[in-house]
Order: structure tokens, then C-alpha cells, then sequence
């Protein structure tokens, strides 16, 4: 294996000097990196090629849905495409590897500023141990290792001794020296004559990147935008842009703010802006969800203090595409791409859409409605 990494890097060689204005790539680096890129098996003993791949033994694609693999369902909540890597048939031991050409940051690699985050989604089968891990090697010009990055493999109790995958990412900075990244999975056969070491939405990203259903990436657009971590009291002022984890609360009262979160595992960031109002981030399968988070007075009255402190009203301006949802007290809004307003009052949760279309959940009467361009929709107590 190490004399095909330095054969492949040797060739990044003439490329180590970046040129002048060079800027760290974004977005996932990984080619193919849910095995979408060609065909997938139907069967437990069918190999398929892997596009932008170099594969070692059995490695395949084996599609969502399959008899004895994951479901069809499971590729829903995982946001995982149609198609999977899988050990594949008879293999104890397979593989799938790709170089990826970082010379073009070198300027900034060896300034230290530069870090990785290394993500996927890993598991196997039933109560079998099979298993799969995916490591980030970085490489020098000749091929030399000078770190890496990498994701362990759940435990068959993990997965509770289920068919599953698991999210795991992991972060560090890169090396200096550092021009090329190999990055590879690994799928290892314990029991069975079928390799069940399962892998999905490989991810690379440069320099905080948002995670899928670990972090996402708030920049400051305008104005002054606050944020509270989990697990803190204190709302803190948000300078330029930072990565923040799912849990979070958002304060866009007095500015405006750019989200951007991925959908799945190695998926194109989605970015939104939103504004003058106060939310929690989620994620619950590939939609980046966003709920009103700022105190209401009850509509029922109270006394002076309450109304000194709480609103009997809350709202938050959406403008993007992509799986956003924003939720209120009484009904949810998931966008379709579009302009729109949730409003939380004592009349129940309004949506108003000014451009695009949105899809909205009324939680109390338990129906869907799509509400479009200049129309609105309220779901009542």
C-alpha cells in the first residue's frame, strides 16, 4: 500500500509550489463519496467497480433496500443516497483508497491554518462483528506519512446489535508539509462468508466545514448576531463566521445571520439566511431544523413582571434553499426554496411565504399544506 501512495504522490510533486492567491478548497474533497457514482449490487454476490476509487479485494456498492442489507428506510433517515460501500462478497479483508491533491494550500498548510475533518457513517450487520473504519492519511510530495485522522469503527453493541450505521467525525489539523491526503476504507470480516463491514457519505472538508449531525457553520451577515452554546447560560457575540454544534441557540433579533449545514455525510453544503428572531438548531435526518426559541407571555395574562420580560409574540424570516425547516409553537414549515415567516402568536403559528413555496405541518390538527408565493397559513390552537 505504501509504495502505491508514494507512486500517486509522486506525481503531486511539480504542484507543491501553490501558486500566488491560492485559498484552501471547499466543500466535501472526496470524490464519490456515497458510492453514487456508478452501479450498486442488488445481491450479496455481485462486485461492482467503484468510480474514483482504487479498490482492494471485494470492496463493492450494494444498493439501500437490498434483501439481508440495509433498508430503504434507513437510507431516508440517514440521508444516505440510494447506494452504500459494503466489504462485498468472500473478501476477509477489503478496501477503497483516493489521493486527493492539497498542494494548491500550501501556503496556508504551512502556516499551520489549515485543519480537516474527517466524516462518515459506519456499521455492519445484525449481531456480527464485521466492520468497517475510514482513516485520512496526509502526505508529503514523496509520499511520506505526517499524520492522519481516524474513525473508529462502531461496535456491534453500538449499533445494538442491529443493521445500522453510525455517524462519526473527527477533526485535526494538517501537518505542515503536507500535499496530498489519502484517504481510505477499510472493511474487515469476522463472521460469515459475506464481508458486512459497511460504510456511507465519506467526507473531507477543510477549515470547520459544517458536520452532518454534528455541527453547522453561522456567519454574521449584517447587524449583531449572538449565539449560546449547549450547555451555557451565556448568549456570546458572533464575530465573522464559526462552526457550532447542534443544540445551539441563535440570536438574530438585531441582525442577520448565514447558516449552512449538509444533509447528509459528505453532502453539498446548503446554506439560508435568517433574521429578527431567536432559534434552536437541530438535525433530524437531512433537514436542518430551526425552532423559535424566545420566550412567550402567556395568553392567558399574568402578572406585570412576565409582561415585562415576555412577548406575546415571536417570529423568524427564512430566505434560501435547500433542507431547512423552521418550526413554531402549532406547526412546522420545511422549505422548498423560498422567502418566508413563522410566526408564533396568541392566534397560533403563521406562515407566510413571499416567494418559492413551503410545505407546513400542523402539529394540532395533524395535516399537510403546501402554502405558496403570496399566500399564508395558520395553524390554530
Amino acid at each position: 500500500m505504501h509504495g502505491r501512495l508514494l507512486a500517486v504522490a509522486a506525481g503531486l510533486t511539480l504542484a507543491a509550489a501553490a501558486p500566488a492567491g491560492a485559498a484552501v478548497p471547499s466543500g466535501n474533497l472526496v470524490v464519490n463519496p456515497g458510492a453514487e457514482a456508478g452501479p450498486a449490487a442488488a445481491d450479496s454476490v455481485t462486485q461492482l467497480p467503484l468510480p474514483g476509487w482504487t479498490v482492494e479485494s471485494t470492496m463493492t456498492a450494494v444498493q439501500y433496500g437490498t434483501a439481508g442489507f440495509l433498508t430503504a428506510a434507513d437510507a431516508t433517515a440517514l440521508g444516505g443516497g440510494a447506494n452504500f460501500f459494503a466489504g462485498g462478497p468472500g473478501g476477509a479483508t477489503s478496501a477503497a483508497t483516493q489521493v486527493i491533491d492539497l498542494s494548491q494550500a500550501a501556503a496556508e498548510i504551512d502556516a499551520g491554518k489549515v485543519a480537516a475533518t474527517l466524516s462518515g457513517q459506519l456499521g455492519g450487520y445484525d449481531g456480527q462483528t464485521d466492520r468497517a473504519t475510514v482513516t485520512a492519511t496526509f502526505l508529503t510530495p514523496e509520499g511520506n506519512a505526517t499524520g492522519s485522522i481516524n474513525l473508529p469503527a462502531p461496535t456491534s453493541t453500538e449499533r445494538n446489535s442491529v443493521t445500522a450505521l453510525i455517524a462519526r467525525s473527527a477533526s485535526g489539523p494538517i501537518p505542515l508539509g503536507t500535499r496530498a491526503v489519502s484517504v481510505r476504507i477499510d472493511a474487515i470480516r469476522d463472521q460469515g462468508s459475506y464481508n458486512d463491514g459497511y460504510a456511507d457519505n465519506i467526507g473531507l472538508v477543510l477549515n470547520g466545514g459544517p458536520v452532518f449531525h454534528k455541527t453547522v457553520v453561522v456567519k454574521v451577515v449584517s447587524g449583531k448576531v449572538r449565539v449560546r452554546r449547549p450547555g451555557s447560560s451565556q448568549f456570546v457575540e458572533l464575530s465573522g463566521s464559526d462552526g457550532i454544534p447542534l443544540g445551539s441557540t441563535v440570536d438574530t433579533l438585531a441582525g442577520v445571520v448565514e447558516l449552512t449545514s449538509v444533509p447528509k455525510a459528505g453532502g453539498k453544503p446548503r446554506s439560508g439566511r435568517f433574521y429578527e428572531g431567536v432559534f434552536k438548531v437541530t438535525q433530524q435526518g437531512s433537514v436542518t431544523s430551526l425552532a423559535l426559541a424566545e420566550p412567550l407571555a402567556s395568553c392567558r395574562g399574568g402578572g406585570r413582571s412576565a409582561a415585562a420580560t415576555k412577548k406575546k409574540q415571536r417570529h423568524l424570516w427564512g430566505d434560501g434553499k435547500g433542507s431547512f425547516r423552521t418550526a413554531g409553537k402549532y406547526s412546522s414549515a420545511t422549505v422548498r426554496g423560498t422567502k418566508w415567516l413563522v410566526k408564533d402568536s396568541c392566534a397560533g403559528t403563521l406562515t407566510r411565504v413571499v416567494r418559492g413555496s413551503v410545505t407546513v405541518r400542523d402539529k394540532v390538527r395533524g395535516k399537510t399544506v403546501v402554502v405558496s408565493a403570496g399566500k399564508s397559513y395558520l395553524a390554530k390552537p
